[in-house]
């Protein structure tokens, strides 16, 4: 008797978790799917972003639809590179996101050229230095700069890059800070690079350079969105989950950021969620929506809450999803010093639940696409995982790197807190 009380205490402690635990082949399948090279990054170069949207879409309705999956298209004006992207240093040629990324901004060029390294002292006499650059001193060169400290004259040059103060060929600027890449929606007509300190132990003599560039000034995006109705006629509110399909992109045809926790992990979660939904029925209607375009800016969600198809007022409560790859440490859910009454609930949820180590809240800011919804008064949590997984916006945020700690966790404190009521 005392082993079958045990039994039934054991089994019951675990089916909690064990019903709300997803089949991760799946989810790592998902995951590898929108990282392969044939969606280019989810990125503007070969629309990479658009061909992971209609994945996206077949993934839906072959876990079963009731009503069609929608797209809305909308376009934006954002700065690629789609072909050569070389950077040659003394003779040496550098490794394209792992030695160097090329500023977002850039022009392309091709070319050889004298490297001069700009001495900080230069910037103390702006007479000299004007005279310098009437002079031509830099004209027909590559400028090599060093990243100084914060608050000096140097540093402010540095800043003023984009203006071409020195009126140079192209940029090169050395740093120890980690090689983050990023989108622009705007270019300027020469290069700049921005290159680790450790691969160039000799003085920069010269530079061979060969940047293949273009300004899509109307690259087509979708933002995409299933739906699961209610299932009672009573029940108005309606649930939303949502995320971001796209990425960076190519930096260059050989090289791109496949973006695997940002944000392959959070569109592959919520493909989880809608198989769970679509299984577990809510009385209220539930919204799934993969938004285009975050990564040059939130253009995606931004265009939606101003076009939207569903009413917003309608909206009981929506959870961004963003950065799912490693809740080793637990998670962060901005906007939740804001709906402080929401943030007791899943934190209370989590403990009384023992999922993950910590909930963390913090206030509003404008860092995914939950925020155009919040500007309009929309109640919502964009939630992001907190881990010892470092890779963002570079090369190696690749699955096989990527550890999915506690996804199962969260996975279910998403779903006890979108089902609690709230």
């Amino acid at each position: 008797m005392k082993h079958a009380l045990l039994a039934f205490l054991i089994n019951a402690t675990l089916i909690p978790l064990s019903s709300f635990s997803q089949d991760q082949t799946y989810v790592k399948a998902m995951i590898d799917s929108l990282c392969a090279p044939r969606y280019h990054g989810r990125g503007y170069v070969e629309n990479g972003d658009t061909k992971a949207a209609h994945f996206i879409k077949r993934q839906v309705e072959e876990l079963g639809v009731d009503q069609p999956v929608e797209f809305q298209d909308f376009e934006m004006g954002v700065n690629t590179f789609p072909g050569q992207m070389e950077l040659t240093v003394n003779g040496a040629t550098l490794k394209t996101g792992a030695d160097y990324i090329i500023d977002p901004k850039s022009g392309g060029k091709k070319g050889e050229y004298d490297a001069i390294r700009f001495k900080p002292k230069w910037v103390k006499n702006p007479e000299k230095l004007f005279s310098m650059v009437a002079d031509e001193k830099f004209t027909g060169k590559v400028v090599v700069f060093a990243i100084p400290e914060e608050g000096t004259n140097y540093a402010t040059l540095i800043g003023d890059v984009y203006k071409n103060p020195l009126k140079a060929e192209a940029y090169l600027i050395l740093t120890d800070q980690k090689l983050t890449w990023s989108v622009s929606r705007s270019m300027v007509s020469f290069p700049i690079f921005r290159v680790t300190k450790s691969d160039l132990t000799k003085k920069i003599k010269t530079v061979k350079l060969a940047v293949d560039q273009t300004f899509v000034s109307k690259h087509q995006a979708t933002n995409v969105m299933a739906t699961l109705p209610r299932t009672n006629d009573t029940a108005k509110e309606m649930m939303v989950f949502t995320a971001h399909l796209d990425h960076l992109g190519r930096m260059g045809a050989e090289t791109y950021i496949a973006g695997a926790s940002d944000n392959a992990s959070g569109s592959a979660m919520l493909l989880d969620l809608y198989k769970y939904y679509i299984e577990n029925r809510p009385e209220q209607e539930v919204r799934f929506i993969w938004f285009g375009g975050e990564e040059a800016g939130l253009v995606g969600s931004k265009y939606f809450v101003d076009n939207s198809p569903i009413p917003l007022e309608d909206i009981q409560f929506l959870m961004n999803l963003d950065l799912m790859g490693d809740a080793g440490k637990g998670i962060t859910a901005v906007n939740g010093k804001v709906f402080d009454e929401h943030f007791a609930k899943l934190s209370s949820l989590n403990m009384e639940l023992g999922l993950l180590d910590k909930t963390k809240p913090r206030g509003p800011t404008a860092n995914s696409d939950h925020h155009p919804f919040y500007e309009k008064g929309v109640p919502c949590f964009f939630v992001y995982t907190m881990g010892d997984y470092s890779h963002y916006h570079d090369i190696y945020d690749v699955p096989e790197n990527l550890p999915l700690a506690k996804y199962d966790e969260v996975f279910q404190l998403m779903v006890e807190f979108m089902n609690s009521g709230i």
